[in-house]
């Protein structure tokens, strides 16, 4: 029964500190809990950065044309004095990357929002002809079918023979207005939602709106990302459409629609049922590396490749190595070119150029400094958002339907943790209970202090080493078997070995050192260790110390009465001096 009822406290111990530990998730105080949660997958994430994309799978398909500063100084030698350029300057820019490569890209996603609200629309009928003609959309753009849904349209641009243009657009749910220009673009091309400051990447967006709605804002059954949208072209072009049936079904589907049948929306929800836990990699592309050194004349800075698991994790431990920082940076993991560079071609043969265009997924995209489109990358810190959509794409092309969820947009994930804490101090418990068990034998069997390290020794290691492994395999588990994104387990840490310490703050300390008390050098430490303990004690001190009273002189006393010893007592003889 007493074996039962002790049983029955450590239970509920550990449930009480679990409900704590829910309660303080819950309520995410100053957003404690939501920051934690960021460092805790930041922290695992430049870990296993240099694990990231072993085979370059991705790596090899997605390619990144960018602007900034530099490219736009340097293109005023062709014409390019105003910012931002006219259409017709930029269909040439795009017109540029269909052709230079000896062969067009497999798809071409532009991060930029085209709303022609801002300014003079010089050449917008030029850009939509070209769009239009990359795009074969005189074949597909009155054919009702190809409307229904995003992924349909990508569909019908390819069976078409064209190349899927995606252009990014504010999302519907933050901006209820859709303009001409943009009614126009999306007649020859695919439009997505930029995505701006969202921190789990959703892939299929679903907004609720009523028909009228959907029809005023141009929402065609639902809206998918760039990287899904770039992803479900990439895999329209493999012969087994990436394993996703919903994706082998509209390459069946695709001619048809062109034809004239009207097919349901199509539904993907079932493999692309959560948003992704964006996976950032370290090692660059080798071909970024070789144009970098061809271009500039220099190699580029970025952290040796070699800088494995276990380099990453001393450093974590060690507080050496946050986001973008150290002497060599983490340069960005796909293969990236200024489109400047590209046009001046200072450096690059042409088959450099094919190596960036033909047959890729081409991801284009500004990296001013003034702009606002900026993500925090938890490896190369400060990164250009296209570069989130391209990691995102990588993530699909690597994983595919197995990506990295965002586990907090599917579950309880707190409750989760909870659960895991629970169990944890649960058995903590009990440890500590069996060393008291020990302790008993122990003094029963008058067995000496210094033997009891060959007791509690392993009993503590197995108390806080099982407490670790099992938090780390927990992690690995839920990122490499379940495609989840790993769990707060800095916060679990925290949580169960504090316990842990606590449960055993004054055991702990006399097992061990009564073990080795018998040592020499640890008993001149202790008597060290309480001197100075006894120096840092301040409680009894005062800031100014009391004067002592002066000693009075003859001349300052009035004369003392005479004392009458008549009556005068003898004092014992004990008290005498």
């Amino acid at each position: 029964m007493a074996v039962a009822t002790r049983i029955l406290k450590a239970l509920l111990v550990a449930l009480l500190l679990a409900g704590s530990a829910y309660a303080v998730a819950k309520l995410n105080l100053f957003g404690l809990e939501s920051a934690s949660d960021r460092v805790a997958d930041g922290v695992y994430q430049r870990i296993t950065a240099a694990d990231y994309g072993a085979d370059r799978k991705g790596q090899r398909q997605i390619s990144v044309v960018y602007l900034d500063e530099s490219s736009m100084e340097a293109m005023k030698g062709y014409g390019w004095n105003r910012f931002p350029p006219t259409y017709d300057q930029q269909w040439q820019m795009f017109d540029d990357l269909m052709q230079v490569g000896g062969a067009p890209p497999a798809a071409i996603y532009a991060d930029f929002v085209y709303t022609g609200q801002g300014g003079p629309n010089e050449g917008l009928d030029a850009f939509m002809t070209g769009v239009a003609a990359a795009t074969r959309a005189q074949a597909w753009s009155r054919a009702p079918g190809c409307q229904t849904d995003p992924l349909i349209k990508i569909a019908c641009i390819e069976a078409a023979g064209g190349t899927p243009f995606i252009f990014a657009k504010p999302s519907p749910a933050d901006l209820d207005i859709f303009t001409d220009v943009q009614r126009r673009l999306d007649a020859v091309a695919v439009l997505t939602p930029a995505l701006v400051n969202d921190r789990a990447y959703p892939l299929v967006i679903k907004y609720g709106f009523d028909p009228a709605k959907n029809a005023r804002l141009d929402v065609h059954a639902f809206d998918v990302s760039p990287a899904l949208a770039m992803y479900a072209a990439w895999c329209l072009r493999q012969a087994d459409a990436c394993g996703v049936s919903g994706f082998a079904e509209l390459k069946g589907r695709a001619r048809q629609a062109i034809a004239g049948k009207v097919f349901a929306p199509t539904d993907v929800s079932g493999v692309f049922n959560a948003p992704l836990d964006v996976v950032w990699g370290s090692r660059p592309d080798p071909e970024y590396l070789a144009m970098t050194q061809a271009v500039t004349g220099r190699a580029a800075p970025c952290r040796a490749a070699g800088s494995g698991f276990l380099t990453r994790l001393g450093e974590q431990l060690t507080g050496l190595r946050g986001p973008a920082t150290g002497a060599r940076q983490e340069c960005p993991y796909a293969l990236t070119l200024g489109y400047d560079r590209m046009v001046a071609g200072l450096g690059l043969q042409s088959g450099d150029l094919a190596r960036v265009l033909a047959g890729r997924l081409v991801m284009v995209g500004g990296q001013f400094r003034a702009s606002n489109d900026w993500v925090e990358s938890p490896v190369q810190g400060e990164a250009p958002g296209v570069h989130y959509h391209a990691m995102a794409l990588d993530n699909l092309v690597e994983d595919g339907a197995n990506y990295r969820r965002n586990g907090n947009m599917m579950f309880d994930s707190d409750l989760l943790k909870s659960m895991l804490i629970a169990a944890l101090a649960f058995f903590g418990i009990m440890g500590v209970m069996a060393r008291n068990s020990l302790l008993d034998h122990a003094i029963a069997t008058r067995m000496e202090p210094r033997l009891r390290a060959i007791i509690y020794g392993p009993l503590y290691l197995v108390i806080f080493g099982a407490s670790i492994a099992v938090v780390a395999a927990a992690t690995w588990l839920g990122v490499s078997l379940l495609h989840r994104a790993p769990i707060n387990w800095i916060g679990i840490y925290a949580c169960v070995l504090g316990f842990l310490f606590y449960a055993t703050r004054e055991t702990l300390p006399a097992d061990i050192l009564g073990s080795i008390e018998h040592l020499p050098w640890v008993r001149w430490l202790q008597a060290r260790l309480r001197r100075f303990g006894a120096f840092l004690k301040f409680e009894e001190d005062r800031l100014l110390s009391p004067r002592s009273p002066r000693a009075a002189e003859p001349a300052d006393n009035p004369a003392e009465p005479p004392t009458d010893t008549s009556n005068a007592k003898e004092a014992p003889a004990h008290v005498q001096s």
